[in-house]
C-alpha cells in the first residue's frame, strides 16, 4: 500500500469512479466525475482520513481508506474500494483490510476500527478475518430496485494483537 496521492491520477482510475459495476455498492453519485474532480479529491485529504492505493506489482488496482478517525476515542472506519475487476475475488482486499487495521492500531494508536456495507463479498471477507458482526442495517440499502441489509463489523485493537 502506498499513501493515495495525486500520483495515481489515471485514466483507468477515473473509469473506476463512473462505473457503475464497481460503484454499485455506494450511494447512487448526481453525476459523472471529471479529471478535475478525481484530482481536487486526490488533493484535499480530510485532517481525519488516511487513504492509500492498493497496488500489486506496481498497478493500481484499488483504494482503502480510514476515515473519520477520532484521536480522543482511538476509532475510525475502514473503506475499500477494488476498481480493477480482473483483480476481484483474488484476495486483495483482504490482504488490504489486515493490513490496513494492523497499521491503525500500531501506527495510530487506534483501538477500534468499524465497517459496514451491503456488498456480499465485502461481508464474507470480514466474517472470515475473525471481525465482531455488530448488527444488521436492515433495508437500508436500495440495490437494482430491492432493498437490501447494510452490515455492520468491528475489531478492537486487542483483539488483533492477542
Amino acid at each position: 500500500m502506498h499513501l493515495l496521492t495525486r500520483a495515481f491520477a489515471s485514466d483507468q482510475y477515473l473509469a473506476w469512479l463512473n462505473d457503475p459495476e464497481v460503484l454499485r455498492y455506494r450511494a447512487p453519485k448526481s453525476r459523472t466525475m471529471t479529471w478535475d474532480d478525481m484530482v481536487a479529491w486526490l488533493d484535499d485529504v480530510p485532517e481525519d482520513s488516511r487513504r492509500f492505493a492498493m497496488t500489486v506489482d506496481g498497478r493500481h488496482i484499488g483504494n482503502i481508506s480510514l476515515d473519520g478517525i477520532q484521536k480522543h476515542h482511538a476509532t475510525g472506519d475502514l473503506g475499500i474500494m477494488l476498481g480493477a475487476k480482473d483483480a476481484w475475488g483474488q484476495g486483495f482486499g483482504k490482504e488490504a483490510i489486515e493490513l490496513l487495521a494492523q497499521w491503525g492500531f500500531k501506527e495510530l494508536g487506534l483501538h477500534r476500527i468499524s465497517a459496514s456495507s451491503p456488498n456480499p463479498a465485502f461481508n464474507a471477507i470480514m466474517r472470515s478475518l475473525g471481525w465482531d458482526h455488530e448488527g444488521t442495517a436492515m433495508e437500508a440499502f436500495l440495490y437494482e430496485g430491492k432493498r437490501i441489509n447494510i452490515e455492520r463489523w468491528a475489531i478492537l485493537q486487542q483483539t488483533k494483537t492477542q
